[in-house]
């Protein structure tokens, strides 16, 4: 077994829901955390605690599978992320994120090729010489 495999462990105390990670959380991981977490959060839950003293590595795969087991609590159900090991602490510094921001916020309104080709398309083109604007023949 790989010394890094990921391990995640559930403690039910009432309402509160702990997932308690050891190991690698990659995009290998993600698939067994995502099962763990949807098997662990049910609709009794009233905190969701994510515990992530554990975590030896974490890449962008492993965020988006926190922000996702996040989302699988219920609606109003505070999501806690709790002893951020130093190189998951240093993961979500890098991608500008803090414990806080994991869960998404609610989504917006849907969009579908009709919305989006409503929208105005904004482009940022360089000039192509210094001090000279591109023309675009409008």
């Amino acid at each position: 077994m790989d010394e890094h495999a990921l391990t995640v462990k559930t403690v039910r105390d009432g309402p509160v829901c702990a997932l308690i990670l050891s190991g690698d959380l990659d995009l290998t991981e993600t698939a067994g955390f995502l099962v763990s977490a949807a098997l662990a959060v049910d609709n009794r839950t009233e905190r969701l605690v994510l515990d992530l003293a554990g975590v030896t590595f974490l890449d962008c795969a492993g965020v988006r599978a926190l922000a996702m087991a996040a989302s699988f609590a219920p609606s109003g159900c505070p999501v806690i992320i709790r002893s951020l090991s130093p190189m998951a602490r240093r993961i979500l510094e890098l991608l500008d994120l803090n414990a806080a921001s994991i869960r998404p916020a609610s989504p917006g309104p849907r969009t579908t090729r009709r919305t989006r080709a409503r929208q105005p398309v904004r482009r940022h083109l360089a000039p192509s010489e210094p001090g000279r604007a591109r023309s675009h023949g409008r």
